[in-house]
């Protein structure tokens, strides 16, 4: 087997070429964090910006990697089951989202729209949409994008990986229970008990989730650093409101009346608060001051800096939500602690996305770039109305609507819901949408470059989310105003509908998205090994004696013409053994076997009879089904 020249690895060498000509390079790679990404052949990205995202020094990478050229045998990549852990999560977390989160949001906003008032919608019904967005869409992102990414930002493998994939069980299981029945235990308290049952799963989830990490942080022996201080913080902020959530959701149930009334006015603005800016908002921070520098080329944030404004962005998050509570429990003076917590929120934020430069020239061209800029002008906006606030309900408001239930009740519900909407689905939403078509397709072995540039899904949220922000506030003042909220939900809706069916189909292997050159179906060489990359109809194709070995595998749709020659060659060796959950390497190693080639994985030794070869049925198809000379393997 040839392998790479020593002399000509150096930073513009693409992974996957490298795995191809010099499997036993994977070792290296595998140590410094690939670790199942990309695939057979890993990532379709070079050795330079593998060393940057993975926080590498170029100059070691590379002479690690000649170190192993001399390896004989290739080394072979050992399959952990938590490779692709983030696939369960991030599946989950857009199920969540198209039905019990942003589906029931706009729902909810027609509903509003239809009746013309916010009232319309229950307590019970919108808390439980709220809380399938922040632990459904959010919370499931967020873990599974952790469990994925931690162990290889960190060199080392995720600890305790059955209790990872406990803590989804439990984190799903809870989401659905609670969404489900909390708006029927309103009406029938004898479904409280399960929502809190649904409660305290979720809250043993977050602590499963908040425990992997830290043991995993804690065997890599990697430094601990500036943006982990973040990334701890966002989970301090998860694990407690998980158990505040609990707990309000009980006692917004058990209570009626004006007690229920006092409940609401006093904790859900601190609780939120704590959901959005504690957990979400630190979490996306400390996860952009990685990825900014080390993904898209900004510059690197000053450690100092990020340092100092941590523990500020935590006291705001204290003040704003103990200011709150004690506007309504002691005296309204405690405004002033509310307002001077925002400020404080505020600067640091601007502070930090000016330092890091994320609106100038980008050095690493991106599709994904523009949601992340645009997620962070709209957190931006979110703070700049929060501190407006003051000026809108006793300017604005007294001076144009004076008539205004608004103006009467001395605060404006809409409002504040515009600037919720503007940090929930502006900001946290459309920075999972732009880190997640990021990361997937690197994930699976794609050319992010290759790859659609999701224009309408940015365009249709936007546009919703600007409908929504302007229209909600416009009630104040007119009535007519109404349906223009209402329909913003429809379009951020779709928006996410296309951006997830974009996802879904790569994370599953269902063929190459519109618009792939693909490096997935990667032509096959007669006398060459099959790689799990090689498209199942193209193998077929050229090997139709394969066949036999396919269907008795378990792959029996194959049997079927019309699915041979319409579907097989938009889906990959390994996506179809991922729908089947077929072990790929082992599967390889028969269909090679099959052709008496290496792979690229062992051999595998059958215990059971060989089935039936069926023979080629032309003499083209015998000349390609013959087996590989010692020249042919040769010039591999």
């Amino acid at each position: 087997m040839t392998t790479t020249h020593p002399d000509l690895l150096d930073a513009n060498s693409l992974i996957p070429d490298l795995l191809v000509s010099s499997p036993q390079l994977r070792g290296v790679l595998d140590r410094y964090g690939l670790r199942g990404c990309g695939g057979r052949l890993g990532p379709y990205e070079t050795l330079g910006f593998f060393a940057r995202a993975h926080d590498v020094p170029l100059p070691r990478l590379l002479a690690d990697l000649r170190l192993a050229l001399d390896n004989d045998p290739p080394a072979t990549a050992v399959a952990r089951p938590d490779d692709a852990i983030y696939r369960r999560f991030f599946l989950a977390g857009i199920a969540v989202v198209l039905t019990l989160g942003a589906s029931w949001g706009a729902w909810l906003l027609l509903k509003i729209a239809w009746n013309g008032s916010f009232r319309a919608a229950g307590l019970h019904a919108i808390n439980a949409h709220g809380h399938a967005q922040i632990f459904g869409w959010v919370g499931l992102f967020v873990m599974g994008f952790a469990y994925q990414a931690f162990p290889r930002f960190k060199h080392t493998d995720l600890r305790w990986p059955t209790w990872a994939f406990a803590s989804w069980w439990l984190m799903l299981g809870g989401i659905i229970v609670r969404s489900v029945f909390e708006p029927l235990a309103a009406s029938d308290p004898t479904w409280i008990g399960l929502v809190l049952a649904a409660g305290a799963a979720e809250v043993l989830a977050i602590a499963i989730f908040v425990g992997v990490l830290i043991g995993t942080w804690r065997q890599s022996a990697k430094p601990f650093v500036y943006y982990d201080a973040y990334i701890a913080s966002a989970l301090g902020w998860f694990l407690v409101q998980g158990i505040a959530d609990a707990l309000y959701a009980g006692a917004t149930l058990f209570a009626d009346g004006a007690a229920k009334t006092t409940l609401v006015a006093t904790w859900q603005a601190p609780l939120r608060d704590i959901q959005i800016h504690g957990f979400a908002m630190l979490m996306i921070l400390g996860v952009s001051l990685r990825m900014l520098h080390h993904v898209y080329g900004f510059r690197e944030a000053s450690a100092k800096l990020c340092l100092i404004a941590l523990p500020l962005l935590n006291l705001a998050v204290i003040g704003e939500a103990l200011g709150l509570i004690l506007m309504r429990l002691v005296s309204p003076a405690f405004v002033a602690l509310w307002y001077g917590s925002v400020i404080v929120l505020a600067a640091t934020a601007v502070t930090l996305v000016v330092h890091c430069r994320l609106f100038g020239r980008a050095p690493e061209a991106d599709r994904t770039l523009k949601f992340v800029r645009v997620a962070y002008a709209w957190l931006l906006i979110s703070l700049g109305l929060t501190i407006l606030m003051p000026a809108y309900q006793y300017g604005l408001l007294a001076w144009f609507a004076t008539e205004g239930a608004a103006a009467n009740a001395g605060f404006s519900h809409a409002f504040y819901g515009a600037i919720r909407h503007a940090i929930t689905v502006g900001f946290i939403s459309q920075m999972i949408v732009g880190v997640a078509a990021r990361v997937v397709p690197t994930l699976n072995g794609l050319d992010g470059k290759s790859l659609p540039a999701l224009w309408l899904p940015f365009i249709l949220l936007n546009l919703g989310c600007t409908l929504r922000v302007a229209g909600q506030v416009a009630t104040d003042f007119s009535g007519s105003a109404f349906p223009v909220a209402g329909v913003s939900g429809i379009l951020e809706v779709s928006g996410l509908a296309i951006w997830a069916v974009h996802l879904v189909r790569i994370m599953l292997g269902l063929g190459r998205p519109i618009g792939v050159p693909s490096r997935d179906a990667v032509p096959i060489i007669p006398g060459k090994p099959l790689v799990g990359v090689h498209s199942v109809g193209d193998v077929l194709d050229i090997y139709p004696h394969l066949l036999t070995t396919f269907v008795e595998a378990g792959f029996r749709p194959l049997a079927n013409t019309f699915v041979r020659q319409r579907l097989a060659h938009g889906i990959t060796i390994d996506g179809a053994c991922r729908l089947l959950q077929v072990d790929s390497t082992e599967f390889l190693g028969k269909l090679n076997a099959q052709l008496r080639l290496p792979g690229l994985a062992l051999p595998v030794v059958e215990s059971a009879p060989s089935p039936k070869v069926v023979a080629p049925s032309c003499s083209c198809c015998a000349e390609r089904a013959a087996p590989a000379t010692t020249g042919d393997l040769a010039t591999r």
